[in-house]
């Protein structure tokens, strides 16, 4: 947030109107310095001052680049003269010639006083960069333009004329010569990476960057005296470039290079025409402030553009741009068109004119433009047909108040130009949309008799891109732009002709783009804020003394890459001089946690010592670099933005249930990749889930192992037991924490498998194992399991299910060790305070003085959870308890499988049973498991929706696994206010239903029972028992396989009931309630689903006296799950399948009495995207990208982390202990999803997971709305 609140307090800016407009105004091609360094001089060696614009650095492959210097050149007098030529050839002696990455550099240096200098370079005519020089000083500068010029790959790779114009100007006054080196740079791709995913993605559909097929340009012809760009220098001017396509086009886009100077250099500060002509300013620019360039084909406007306010080195105080120069000023921006909907047009292999016009124009514009265009090599003739085309003249509003030379001035101007049509190639017929709205507001204040102005303008432009095919979209992009320039300046004359320029400025460039389709979803948002403030004492055109200070705050949001920047400077008399400087890198390595950060150095020569830097109040925890020495955590809100445009989710649909289906007994391949043989000694890949560390104490734990086993063939066979005793040889028989730590390692081809662990048929830990892959996975689950503190200090039986095949196919075996950490209470630390903590009431998790297992009894084959196969199917367990029970709390275990694996995308049965889908699982995307006893409801479970390891796309869980998989929440209900009913010393039972369910649930419980040591009768009294039954809400609009579906329910359970002990009579309250909302969007005749889930969670636990409250606790859970998935059908029998997921868990918990008052909160979100090529069910290939955020914030401890992966890399992992004040974090969501709740599958090979990498992309839409998620686990919530 910290541009967002710049931008609240930014400053005003600066224009000078009381100057003449010759010795203020920018100008390429006249005598006014502007900026920039050259090679020291060999009698000069003063270190050059290096200049530069805050940007993104280029994401660049790992491959080595072949590295070609296209030009060299000194640029001396070369005003108004030819432009440098080259003869470029493409690369002949790189390995490879396809480029994943190509990259144009631009260094220069140069000492002496000149100008900053407009120049461009052209390849082939198409200009490939247009930037300014930096505005040199005496002892010299030097600078470097870095730009990704990828796009431009089809024409890299012909023979051209490479051409440079920069119009620099030498005499005695101005010395410096901007001496230059361009440098090409390709990248090769990297090893088995396609470029494209199938063949739509070569539509240019897919991606904004695709490469054209060919380019022409739009510019001046050579030879020719000065740039190639057309100069537009009035309003009436019209420029003209006529050209012809080739008859096989199907796309076309035109990119517009846009500069302004001169009379028009600060365009957004001209006054209006009338206040110029009412006070005779013949050399003062007026016009008004509003400009548009206009671009028309064949005399029809096909798109406009309404420029961002780029200010060169030389603009305004050139002070303020050294060595930080203004936003855009090295790398002008570029503004694409969509032409497409007008091909039908110019088809015809005739000759046709593009025309450039600028609105209110004063001398001069420079504008040309290259139109990129995709052939159909698969024809020689496309067709097309413009099916509207909508031009909306601008709509403007002026208000002009003025006295003399002092006024207000209001003006606003919107437009709308929208077009459409289609055009039919070998790839079909491909229906675009085009639209561009533009809003513009210019607030100006012009007072001290003309000395002092103030401008505030914001232009907002919106372009949305839509390709469409008869039966689908193929592809959508949305584009907003925000351009914000903020001017204050004032002129006080001075004596013997000196004056003062006091200027403070503000630039701001947002922009949020998304874009999606068939292959996934991606956004990314900028917001580029930079504030400037200073003043100069001239003399005439030159600058005696002055001083300048600029801020800037960079700050991106990608999908896989994201950075973020803070610069603060302050130059005096022309001297560098740095207050701070820090940089925040989310691409950092994954070694690079936050209290290791490298010291990372900006290029400058000059720079001082950080005093002290204070991270915001909204502490996010990041790694903060400063610069030079010091490293810090810090705040900025990165991830913020990341939640607020955070992924949308997949889940799948069309394909088989039995190929697709998670079964943890049975065969179907669930994910990756292929087996290594027993003499692969390759490392092996670490998995893990992202939780919160458990809090231990400084003791020296006495370690255990319960179990070694190798698990092979091991379905439906018995547990392997295991006899269990106590720790004997501990110092100490009082633990402070006690944690089951389950290490395993695979290697070969295998599922993910559902696994249990069982101590005297108590449940201890239920989970996935990773799903290995043929190199190899290891992977460590390490679980809090204190509260089994009673059980575990007496002999019992283990018992381990892990329901494994291995056979020709499925060749791994699961190796796993079992180990149990004791760690004995520190000196002197009491476990439990006054006689009421030993109740129960005092704290969550108090431990039981007797554990009873609620599960199915040994001997059997299989785990020892209870199986729920259907909605009527009831699974029941006899137990007896003590007479002397004075708390009870059952802990229920849940997870689904089989048809019922993916339950929240199940469509409802009359959509089943309308399409006769026998295969596809039905019932709805509804699941409650009840729990009841003697017959009488206790408690529900709504059950978070964990998703296993190899769950929809394998690749998203590598190496960082989904939310509970490793360990799968357990869910506590109050059972005390019943014990009146069960402490008869007679045979009660618990009975377990799952509402709508499909085979398989497994569910079992352990009853947590606290004893009354002093008595050997408690007695109980029930005072009410509530089930409210679920009220349910159901729309379905469907026909055929496509529809919508919206499901809404309710419920809420409650009881209460009292227990006397020797303690007193305690009166407990339990409720739980429950909300739960799911929309469902089937579409592509049953290929592509969405579904949006949100489940509230709420319970409440009071323990009450008949004079006071003993204890209280609330916790409020929110359980999410996005999916988005598509399958679409290629050649051989191969499918792929797109799929993003989105999971969201959020906790608070509150609890308080007599003995404090405590709380925490718990924020976990995932998000995934990616796709996985598929035959049979074996993957071919593929791709996952995962990013997650974890937060907890508890009163004695925090832990956050934030870390994302990519097909087994990690791109970032910052991790932070610290309890900063933070800002509670909402998070916005929209949801795509995968169509089938099941399908799933192998890769061919380990190289094969590697072939595709995703480019920096966000696999999310906009942001809709703002909520917070979360879940309770029991099992996870460490005291603080």
């Amino acid at each position: 947030m910290a541009a967002i609140h710049l931008l609240l307090i930014s400053f005003f800016s600066l224009l000078l109107p009381s100057l003449s407009s010759k010795a203020i105004h920018h100008r390429a091609h006249l005598l006014y310095t502007s900026d920039l360094h050259s090679q020291p001089r060999s009698s000069n060696h003063t270190p050059l001052t290096e200049y530069f614009e805050v940007s993104k650095p280029i994401n660049l492959p790992k491959t080595k680049p072949c590295s070609y210097l296209v030009l060299q050149h000194d640029f001396g007098y070369s005003y108004r003269k030819p432009p440098v030529l080259a003869n470029y050839t493409p690369p002949e002696n790189c390995p490879s010639k396809k480029f994943s990455k190509i990259v144009l550099e631009w260094k220069s240096t140069c000492r002496g006083r000149q100008f900053d200098r407009i120049f461009g370079v052209w390849l082939g005519g198409v200009e490939i960069l247009r930037s300014c020089t930096a505005e040199p000083i005496a002892t010299g500068t030097i600078w470097t333009v870095v730009k990704d010029i990828t796009r431009y790959d089809s024409l890299l790779m012909q023979n051209q004329t490479l051409a440079v114009y920069l119009g620099n100007v030498v005499d005695s006054t101005y010395t410096g010569i901007y001496h230059v080196n361009i440098t090409i740079r390709f990248y090769p791709e990297e090893h088995s990476l396609n470029r494209f995913l199938t063949s739509l993605r070569n539509l240019g559909h897919e991606n904004h960057h695709s490469r054209a097929n060919l380019i022409l340009p739009i510019s001046r012809n050579l030879p020719l005296n000065d740039g190639l760009w057309f100069e537009i220098e009035n309003s009436t001017d019209i420029q003209v470039k006529d050209f012809k396509i080739p008859r096989n086009v199907y796309r076309a886009v035109l990119e517009v290079y846009v500069s302004f100077h001169e009379n028009d250099e600060s365009w957004y500060y001209n006054p209006p025409q009338e206040y110029i002509d009412a006070n005779n300013l013949t050399d003062t620019p007026g016009n008004g402030p509003f400009r548009e360039v206009v671009v028309s084909l064949d005399g029809v406007v096909v798109g406009a553009v309404w420029p961002f306010t780029v200010i060169y080195t030389g603009g305004f105080n050139p002070l303020l741009w050294r060595p930080i120069t203004g936003i855009g000023s090295f790398d002008l921006p570029s503004y694409d068109i969509e032409i497409t909907p007008f091909l039908e047009k110019i088809l015809d292999g005739e000759t046709h004119e593009f025309a450039f016009s600028v609105t209110n124009a004063l001398n001069v514009w420079y504008v040309d433009a290259n139109l990129h265009l995709w052939l159909d090599t698969e024809s020689k003739q496309t067709e097309g047909k413009l099916l509207s085309s909508v031009s909306v003249p601008s709509l403007v509003s002026v208000e002009s108040n003025f006295r003399g030379l002092n006024g207000t001035f209001l003006m606003d101007v919107s437009r709308s130009i929208a077009s459409s049509g289609w055009v039919k190639s070998s790839h079909g017929r491909v229906t675009t949309h085009f639209a561009q709205e533009f809003n513009y507001t210019n607030r100006m204040v012009i007072g001290n008799d003309g000395d002092m102005q103030i401008v505030n303008q914001v232009i907002n432009f919106n372009t949305t891109v839509n390709f469409e095919m008869p039966s689908s979209q193929i592809h959508f992009s949305d584009l907003h732009e925000k351009f914000l320039i903020q001017l204050y300046s004032n002129n006080e004359d001075q004596a013997n002709g000196t004056y003062v320029l006091i200027a403070n400025i503000t630039l701001g460039f947002d922009e949020d783009r998304s874009s999606g389709g068939n292959f996934g979803v991606s956004s990314s948002s900028l917001r580029n804020l930079q504030n400037g403030h200073g003043f100069i004492l001239a003399k005439g055109n030159l600058v005696q003394s002055g001083i300048g200070s600029t801020q800037q705050v960079y700050d991106y949001d990608g999908s896989k890459s994201c950075y973020f920047r803070n610069e603060n400077l302050s130059v005096y008399l022309h001297m560098g001089s740095f207050s701070y400087d820090w940089e925040l890198d989310h691409l950092s390595k994954h070694s690079e946690k936050s209290n290791s950060a490298a010291v990372k150095y900006t290029p400058y020569t000059s720079r001082s010592s950080v005093s002290s830097i204070t991270a915001p109040d909204d502490c996010f925890p990041r790694t903060l670099k400063v610069k030079p020495t010091t490293t810090i955590p810090l705040s900025a809100m990165a991830v913020f933005h990341l939640l607020l445009v955070s992924l949308f989710s997949l889940l799948l649909q069309s394909l088989s249930t039995t190929a697709t289906l998670h079964r943890a007994h049975h065969l179907y391949t669930s994910d990756l990749l292929s087996h290594a043989g027993s003499l692969n000694h390759t490392p092996l890949t670490e998995y893990f889930e992202v939780s919160k560390p458990i809090n231990l104490p400084k003791t020296k734990p006495c370690s255990y192992l319960v179990l070694q086993h190798d698990f092979g063939y091991t379905y439906k066979k018995p547990p392997v037991l295991a006899n269990y005793t106590p720790p004997k040889n501990c110092p100490s028989q009082k633990f402070s924490k006690i944690v089951l730590e389950w290490k395993s390692t695979c290697r070969g081809r295998q599922f993910d498998r559902i696994f249990g662990v069982w101590l005297g048929g108590v449940e201890i830990l239920r989970s996935c194992t990773a799903e290995p892959i043929a190199t190899g996975t290891i992977w460590t689950v390490a679980k809090d399991i204190t509260r089994f503190d009673s059980l575990l200090m007496q002999d019992q039986t283990l018992a381990v299910y892990l329901g494994n095949v291995v056979d020709s196919t499925y060749t791994g075996i699961y190796h796993v060790n079992i180990t149990i950490n004791f760690y004995p209470e520190e000196h002197g630390l009491k476990r439990f305070s006054p006689s009421l903590r030993d109740l129960g009431h005092g704290n969550h998790h108090s431990r039981a003085n007797l554990i009873l297992p609620i599960s199915r009894n040994l001997p059997l084959n299989g785990g020892l959870w209870f199986k729920i196969e259907n909605s009527t199917d009831i699974q029941v367990k006899d137990f007896k308890i003590p007479r002397n029970v004075h708390r009870a709390v059952l802990e229920v275990y849940v997870s689904f499988h089989e048809k019922d694996e993916f339950w929240y995308s199940n469509p409802p049965q009359e959509y089943i049973d309308a399409n006769n889908l026998t295969d596809t699982p039905g019932n709805g995307p509804f699941r409650e498991v009840m729990v009841s006893l003697d017959g009488v409801v206790v408690g529900a479970v709504w059950p978070f929706t964990v998703i296993y390891t190899g769950g929809f796309n394998p690749l998203l869980w590598r190496p960082i696994t989904g939310i509970g998989s490793f360990d799968l929440p357990s869910y506590d209900i109050e059972i005390t206010p019943f014990l009146e009913k069960i402490l008869d010393g007679e045979t009660h039972e618990f009975t377990f239903s799952v509402t709508n369910a499909l085979n398989v649930w497994y569910v079992d419980a352990n009853l947590h029972l606290w004893l009354d040591s002093e008595s050997t009768q408690t007695e109980g009294k029930l005072l009410s028992s509530i089930s409210v039954p679920s009220l349910v809400s159901l729309e379905s609009n469907f026909k055929g396989l496509n529809g919508t579906f919206s499901m809404n329910v309710s419920r809420s359970i409650s009881s209460s009931g009292w227990v006397k002990s020797s303690h007193g009579t305690v009166t407990t309250y339990f409720a739980q309630e429950f909300n739960y909302t799911n929309r469902m969007v089937i579409g592509n005749d049953g290929d592509m689903q969405i579904v949006n889930q949100v489940i509230n969670f709420n319970t409440t636990v009071n323990f009450e006296m008949p004079s006071s409250k003993i204890h209280v606790s609330n916790s409020h859970k929110k359980f999410l799950i996005q999916l988005y998935s598509n399958n679409e059908d290629q050649a051989n029998g191969t499918y792929a399948l797109m799929a993003n997921v989105t999971l969201g868990t959020d906790e608070d918990r509150s609890s308080g009495g007599n003995f404090g008052v405590s709380s925490h909160s718990r924020r976990n979100l995932q998000s995934g995207q990616g796709f996985i090529l598929v035959k049979g069910n074996l993957v071919q290939s593929g791709i996952g990208s995962t990013q997650q955020v974890y937060d907890y914030d508890g009163s004695k401890s925090c832990y956050f982390r934030n870390v994302s992966s990519s097909n087994y890399t990690i791109l970032y992992d910052t991790i932070d202990k610290s309890c900063c004040k933070r800002m509670k974090s909402t998070w916005g969501f929209r949801n795509r999803r995968w169509q089938n709740p099941s399908h799933r599958a192998f890769l061919a090979s380990e190289q094969d997971v590697k072939r595709l990498q995703f480019r920096c992309r966000r696999y999310a839409l906009d942001c809709i709305g703002c909520a917070t998620y979360g879940t309770f686990t029991a099992s996870q919530n460490e005291e603080d």
